[in-house]
């Protein structure tokens, strides 16, 4: 036989145990026919078990990582919108707040004309405060142009507050019941005794009333009204009460303090009285014979 034959003989036979050798591997790497494939497969897989775990835990820890920051600055958001919204109902609510102040304060001006028609009453805003606490005087946002003249009385619901003493154009001054340079007539019911009620200064908001009768019988709240012995102070006007009576008193007269009936510093409005018809006072005798 020759010899180039056996050669090829044996490369076929070569070729052959190869494909052979192949299709075995396959068969035997098939996971649904070999039993050597799943053997193969469960001991890969429990060697990759460790590995597939820590895996997964570093997944979700990154995805834990992730949904954190995003609530986090979800939260953010939503605490910036609810500080800016709680601000806007802060504010909303502060206006509310000063309307209704406002409409109480303008019922009881209008309350007050109803009852005293025998005034003209223009009601002034007030612009300017002095940096004491217990200012004496403030400066109104109307002046001459709206009928507003010097000596007219400003009054509140709660009493009487003092009188116009500069005007301007557009402006007006009013010094308060607490200035220094202020005094007027004033009667102390239920007695009807009459005495002078004199500011004090911004050093206090308590009014001097002097020259009462050393006899009268006053006590600590008694009523404090204006005298109307006067040009300017038209009778019945609330002061104030009594607040405190000066155990000092001499023979022919005592003194007492009055606590105003308006707190001046709390004001936002006065009414002005114009046109005041003076009405007479009661008969009871003034025993100085003082003129307020």
């Amino acid at each position: 036989m020759p010899p180039n034959f056996n050669q090829k003989k044996d490369r076929f036979t070569q070729l052959l145990l190869v494909g052979v050798l192949c299709i075995v591997l396959a068969i035997a790497f098939d996971v649904r026919t070999s039993t050597i494939s799943s053997t193969v497969q469960t001991i890969t897989r429990e060697i990759m078990a460790p590995l597939q775990d820590w895996s997964a835990d570093m997944f979700s820890w990154w995805k834990e990582m992730f949904d954190t920051v995003q609530n986090f600055r979800t939260l953010k958001e939503e605490n910036a919108a609810l500080r800016e919204h709680n601000t806007l109902l802060l504010q909303a609510y502060a206006r509310l707040e000063t309307l209704e102040s406002e409409n109480i304060r303008l019922r009881d001006m209008i309350q007050y004309q109803e009852e005293n028609m025998q005034y003209e009453i223009t009601i002034a805003k007030i612009i300017g405060w002095p940096n004491t606490n217990w200012s004496s005087r403030y400066v109104l946002n109307l002046g001459s142009a709206s009928g507003i003249q010097v000596g007219m009385i400003a009054v509140s619901k709660q009493g009487v507050l003092g009188k116009i003493v500069n005007v301007t154009a557009n402006t007006a001054e009013l010094m308060l019941l607490t200035d220094e340079l202020t005094s007027v007539g004033a009667r102390v019911l239920p007695g009807g005794y009459l005495g002078i009620a004199s500011g004090q200064g911004v050093n206090t908001s308590t009014l001097k009333l002097t020259l009462l009768p050393g006899t009268a019988e006053i006590q600590v709240g008694d009523k404090v009204v204006t005298s109307g012995l006067s040009d300017l102070y038209p009778a019945g006007l609330t002061i104030g009460k009594i607040g405190k009576i000066d155990p000092k008193g001499t023979g022919m007269h005592q003194t007492a303090y009055i606590e105003p009936s308006e707190e001046f510093t709390s004001l936002f409005e006065v009414m002005i009285l114009s046109s005041v018809k003076i009405s007479q006072p009661d008969a009871v005798a003034n025993p100085n014979g003082v003129t307020p």
